[in-house]
């Protein structure tokens, strides 16, 4: 959904030279490098690994004869000759004469001219003299394989991050602006080459000429954040409070350094492993105009750099601490300080692109053939960096005209699951800043339309319900490396030690399911985590924000293929404790014991039968996703038996808040085939799940 941008946002037509003057300083200096070691450099070695020496050359019309027809594209012509693809040393433009599904965004020789004139610092560099690594470069930045999705038309894009990297390995990312002289969507590929000519389509892809060179990017994040000229405060602030220096990793070298086979193998799947671990970080911004008006900061501005740091630092100051009046230490470095606190809330682990803030895939009333159009509310959960790993709600949904921050809807329709009473409407998140830069070489950030803090009635209200995570969600690792929610169904094996906030032992199978979306979704939010062999793993769990009582509920999946495991729960990782019997998932819809039975028109009547299953601690799947993505229009509770994960109550009793729990799940049987397929986690209160007016079904 586009939003409008705010109001010190500026027009697309032109970058500012600010930024021109960055990016051309930024490639003078590490071209050299670069031109050094381009070959063996791990941001293209997933293309580096590809083999086309027996790829198939078909008859018709290829991207590389789309290519060689427009003589404004001679120069990208001559870089693709340049450009070596795989190891057999073929080069790019007899790569896209092959079968495949490639998405090219190929820059005018224009584009390619100012480009390389900047990198050289001259005029009318001669293109033909551009080295091999260079020319790499330029075209591996340009290109997405999709391998056997099809590529991208302009009709498939959406606001945020392409779901397959660049052969750069890095992510693509599409903003729109508004409309040309025709009427037509003005598009942006990484916010600052233009697509001019879109949709030529040959039979391996699709062609988009653009006007600028898909360039990658460079700075870090909290480096990207203080270069933009109307984020300065808040850049300011990632500095002082030192919150910048956490936010400059990117790659995990020791990953790097390991042996890993490109493909893995269980007794029941074969799967690609993760050939590398990237590391990043989301920002929600405000802009400095923002914080002028809502904190009543006055800017001063000598040859363009602010002079009056000291006195805007003293409203800083004064107004962060109205909101963490128990921060009361004077080190802004410090934790306990309240502008630490501040710009820590506004921080979370994992490089998140617009479009997976909230994952939409088949929740009920959503519909993949309909992408724009929403269902119910969907809520996202994520851990901030700063004190206590606040949590930071998102919500997108038919009402909420955008993805929100920290929404509250104190009343729904029970029917309907609509919204009655809207207290707290939530902070907007931007999909882009105008015509700046929002992805950095680690992670995104994103401006919003209020001041975000973690006021009372976060933890009160916002926070006090139900809380959802996907299995995966709340692992930051699966959203940088572009590993959730694919359109595609591969499996992917993930090592032991990839994961931070999932840990297991060596004999442990871990497999991600990307399901795919023809063949129907049985998984909340398209991907799953399917646990295989003598395994032993351990849940890092998220947070709940208050003290109280609690449920802690799994759902998981049942059948004859799965297993029996011991479920332990506490607070030490090293020493948890088990939490009843083991739990046999092996069973199915005939099973006493589960009680299952199909909704009735009476939902007191449903209610007490639905007790009768909680006596066995297990309930009914939940009504938010449906059975098939392309229309989910039924939901997990009253769609038969077996095509939804039941939910199991683990535990329930006291929990301390901001208090770090585990769950853990080990294998009972000898069966190296049984696995443990997990869906979602739930955190639950009191006030929820025993409440006046019985659990929503949502």
């Amino acid at each position: 959904m586009n939003v409008p941008p705010p109001a010190d946002a500026i027009t697309r037509p032109v970058r500012h030279n600010c930024l021109m003057k960055t990016i051309i300083r930024y490639f003078t200096t590490v071209f050299c490098m670069w031109a050094m070691f381009a070959c063996l450099s791990t941001m293209v070695s997933c293309s580096d690994d590809v083999d086309d020496s027996n790829l198939y050359v078909f008859d018709g019309s290829t991207v590389t004869d789309l290519v060689k027809e427009a003589p404004d594209l001679g120069y990208y012509y001559s870089l693709l000759k340049k450009a070596r693809s795989g190891k057999k040393g073929s080069t790019m433009d007899h790569l896209l004469e092959t079968r495949g599904n490639y998405t090219v965004f190929a820059p005018t020789n224009d584009a390619v001219q100012h480009f390389v004139d900047s990198i050289y610092e001259t005029t009318g560099y001669n293109v033909d003299e551009v080295p091999d690594s260079l020319a790499q470069q330029i075209v591996f930045n340009s290109i997405i394989d999709t391998d056997m999705q099809e590529g991208y038309s302009t009709v498939g894009f959406r606001e945020g991050a392409f779901d397959y990297k660049t052969m750069a390995d890095r992510f693509a990312t599409v903003s729109f602006a508004a409309g040309d002289t025709t009427g037509r969507a003005r598009i942006f590929i990484n916010a600052f080459s233009e697509i001019i000519r879109p949709d030529n389509e040959a039979g391996n892809g699709w062609l988009h000429v653009v006007n600028r060179v898909v360039m990658p990017y460079a700075s870090s994040l909290p480096d990207l954040i203080a270069g933009q000229d109307n984020l300065q405060i808040f850049g300011h602030l990632l500095f002082v409070t030192s919150w910048r220096d956490s936010l400059n990793e990117y790659r995990d070298e020791e990953y790097e350094e390991q042996v890993k086979p490109e493909y893995g193998y269980s007794p029941s799947w074969t799967g690609i492993y993760p050939q590398h671990r990237y590391l990043g970080y989301t920002a929600f911004v405000e802009t400095d105009s923002l914080l002028c008006s809502r904190w009543g900061i006055t800017i001063k501005r000598e040859n363009g750099n602010i002079v009056n740091w000291s006195e805007i630092m003293e409203r800083v100051n004064e107004a962060c601490r109205t909101y963490y009046p128990l921060a009361t230490s004077n080190d802004l470095t410090s934790p306990d300080n309240a502008v630490n606190q501040f710009v820590g809330y506004h921080l979370i682990r994992g490089a998140l692109s617009y479009n997976k803030l909230v994952i939409h895939y088949n929740e009920t009333g959503y519909s993949l053939s309909n992408p724009d159009r929403f269902g119910i509310n969907k809520m996202q959960y994520y851990e901030s960096l700063g004190k206590n790993n606040r949590i930071v709600k998102i919500t997108e949904g038919e009402h909420t005209q955008g993805k929100r921050i920290n929404r509250y809807v104190s009343e729904y329709d029970w029917d309907t699951y609509e919204e009655i009473d809207v207290p707290r409407k939530g902070i907007l998140v931007y999909p882009d800043n105008g015509s700046r830069d929002i992805q950095a070489l680690n992670g995104f950030y994103y401006i919003i339309d209020d001041v975000l803090v973690y006021d009372n009635d976060v933890p009160g209200k916002v926070l006090n319900e139900r809380m959802r995570w996907d299995a995966l969600s709340f692992q930051p690792e699966l959203f940088t490396n572009g590993l959730r929610a694919l359109p595609n169904q591969n499996f992917y094996f993930i090592p032991c030690g990839y994961l931070s906030g999932i840990s297991f032992n060596e004999e442990t199978c871990l497999v991600i399911h990307q399901v795919y979306a023809a063949v129907g979704c049985r998984a909340y939010e398209q991907d799953e985590p399917i646990f295989e062999g003598p395994y032993d793993v351990t849940y890092r769990l998220p947070l709940v924000p208050n003290d109280g009582t609690y449920e802690l509920r799994i759902a998981v999946g049942n059948g004859s293929t799965c297993g029996m495991m011991q479920v332990y729960f506490g607070t030490d990782k090293n020493n948890l404790t088990a939490i009843g019997l083991p739990l046999d998932m092996r069973y199915e819809e005939n099973t006493p014991w589960i009680q299952y039975f199909l909704d009735t028109d009476d939902r007191y009547e449903n209610s007490r039968l639905e007790r009768n299953m909680r006596n066995h601690d297990v309930m009914k799947g939940s009504n938010c996703y449906g059975d098939f993505s392309y229309s989910a229009t039924v939901g997990g509770r009253n769609s038969g038996f077996g095509l939804h994960k039941l939910r199991h109550i683990i535990y329930r009793g006291s929990v301390v808040g901001n208090t770090r729990y585990y769950l853990r799940f080990k294998n009972v049987l000898d069966n190296p085939t049984a696995h443990l397929d997990i869906d979602y986690i739930e955190w639950v209160p009191k006030s929820v799940y025993d409440g006046v007016t019985p659990e929503d079904y949502y």
